[in-house]
């Protein structure tokens, strides 16, 4: 049994939290909200999972990080916004006097260097760590929650490291497999949001299986390209931590990238914006990857016309069409 704890207490925060105390591990849950808080108390997280249980009530929940780093846990997993990853991470190096596992589960770019999170997060750690493993992969909180089988990647350059983070989460019902290319895997998982909401903008608009299938050709060659460009290796893209999470996210309504996609296809780029109440990476990331490509003069049609619809109000009415005159 270890002591972890699990920094956030939003949807994948709890189902991550869930399946630890599903293994037996000792749980510490921090948190800003305290309505959520105070629900995990007793065993549940009504905002996001009704009445669904906890297979165990947290060691502590708090909004209190100086409680939760005092316990030592073993393992922090970082489940907050990837905005907040390193603001988050800072506060508790600051109070560390011992060495922990870091595990992330934000997926995005850092929104100052443009880069991928590992290579912030790793500044800070420094040396305060024993090691950092970012897990992503196809996994809808809620079905997790409801215990549905999930496969997803660890990342990190320290496979070691990944496979000591995958004992602890690793059970009947969901699996970590180590990879080592944290630069493709994190891209991927980064621009597949982007990559989500213009998807979703021509599900919308198609209902043409052919459409459909080419959009998400181009966007995943796309995806290649730039993680190419950064110095990380195109065939991570097979892994689950690529085709596997564009598969889940790009094409099903479960997906928040992918609705809002659907909802500027319907009603526009304001309206779909005002009725967006959740976080949405895919939104911040399409504008942090358009200067890149911009910059460095890449062919990339669909992230341009992704940002241009998102954040120069062009009309999505000839979405595909647009995106179609500039593939070569």
């Amino acid at each position: 049994m270890a002591k972890i704890a699990v920094l956030g207490s939003g949807a994948w925060a709890t189902a991550l939290a869930n399946i630890l105390l599903t293994n037996n591990h000792e749980v510490y849950i921090w948190g800003i909200d305290h309505n959520e808080i105070n629900d995990l108390k007793k065993g549940y997280n009504t905002k996001y999972f009704n009445k669904a249980k906890l297979a165990d009530l947290p060691a502590l929940a708090t909004t209190d990080l100086k409680q939760i780093v005092n316990a030592q846990p073993t393992f922090f997993v970082v489940a907050v916004p990837s905005r907040f990853v390193c603001e988050v991470i800072e506060k508790v190096v600051n109070l560390l006097d011992y060495q922990p596992y870091f595990i992330n589960v934000a997926k995005g770019l850092h929104p100052q260097t443009n880069d991928v999170l590992s290579k912030n997060i790793k500044k800070i750690i420094n040396k305060k760590a024993k090691g950092l493993v970012t897990i992503i992969g196809p996994s809808f909180a809620k079905e997790v929650m409801a215990k549905k089988i999930t496969i997803v990647n660890g990342l990190s350059n320290n496979v070691s490291c990944a496979r000591i983070v995958g004992a602890i989460f690793n059970n009947s019902y969901f699996r970590i497999i180590p990879c080592g290319d944290e630069i493709g895997g994190e891209l991927s998982a980064a621009l597949k949001n982007v990559m989500a909401i213009a998807l979703g903008i021509a599900y919308a608009q198609h209902t043409s299986i052919n459409t459909r299938a080419a959009m998400l050709a181009q966007a995943a060659s796309e995806i290649c390209k730039i993680i190419k460009f950064f110095g990380g290796q195109a065939e991570t893209i097979a892994n689950f931590c690529g085709i596997g999470d564009i598969y889940l996210t790009c094409t099903d309504p479960k997906s928040r990238n992918f609705t809002l996609g659907t909802k500027i296809a319907k009603d526009g780029i304001a309206k779909a914006l005002a009725e967006t109440k959740s976080t949405v990476e895919g939104y911040h990331t399409a504008k942090l990857i358009y200067e890149i490509i911009k910059q460095n003069k890449m062919s990339c049609p669909v992230f341009m016309a992704t940002y241009k619809v998102l954040y120069e109000k062009v009309d999505a009415c000839n979405f595909v069409q647009t995106i179609m005159r500039q593939i070569f």
